[in-house]
């Protein structure tokens, strides 16, 4: 462990973590990193110049080199991770309900809710009671979430069978993670996810939303049944 102060928080870099890291639209991990003297409240985690810095308050004493014992929020963890899915979800279940092809432009994930800004030509209002009917009834099928990590070109042709690309994705990134809603949906991400739809209860809408000509913002998350 390595710790260096800076202005009231302090960051620290361990030889491994479980910590999320910020990135990909998902916040970062929060939790406590404990020394033998001392504790930090870890508030924030990001990637700087490939290191993985845990920024936060340390009360006590914490040495370089000594082992350390870290602990994540789960609850927090696992708000997101549920959100993170059914935002997958939603993506394909906007398709179907909807019928018509539309392209995901941007996406938000929070502890209380996710979104999508969706580019469709048509409004998404009368379609909300189908979106959610058709989530839900994937949900209830309880369909495993698959990890797997392909080389980008079979990536490539593995997620446009589930209308989705990489272009996003930088082109130095030959070794894609995968995440896939079994035979459902697939696409690249690098973030945490349930094992399970089961998990995530059933899907609730909370408002959609223009954000201008042929872009939908929709708004839901992951509730409990």
């Amino acid at each position: 462990m390595a710790i260096q102060k800076a202005a009231e928080l302090s960051k620290i870099v361990l030889d491994q973590t479980a910590f999320y890291p910020l990135g990909g639209g998902q916040p970062s991990d929060t939790g406590t990193i404990k020394g033998a003297n001392g504790e930090a409240e870890v508030k924030e985690v990001r990637i700087e110049k490939g290191i993985v810095n845990h920024i936060g308050n340390v009360r006590g004493s914490i040495v370089n080199g000594e082992a350390a014992r870290c602990s994540i929020d789960w609850n927090r963890r696992y708000a997101l991770m549920r959100n993170h899915t059914l935002a997958h979800l939603m993506a394909e279940a906007v398709r179907r309900a909807a019928g018509v092809s539309s392209e995901v432009v941007s996406s938000g994930l929070d502890l209380d809710k996710a979104r999508l800004d969706i580019a469709i030509q048509s409004s998404l209002g009368p379609f909300l009671s189908e979106i959610k009917r058709v989530a839900d009834s994937v949900i209830r099928e309880n369909r495993l979430v698959e990890i797997k990590t392909l080389q980008r070109n079979e990536a490539e042709e593995y997620v446009a069978r589930f209308h989705e690309s990489l272009k996003t994705l930088p082109l130095q990134v030959q070794s894609v993670r995968i995440v896939e809603v079994k035979d459902w949906h697939a696409c690249a991400c690098g973030g945490t996810h349930v094992k399970s739809l089961g998990e995530i209860g059933e899907a609730q809408i909370l408002r959609r939303m223009s954000k201008g000509k042929g872009i939908e913002r929709l708004e839901f998350r992951a509730k409990t049944s």
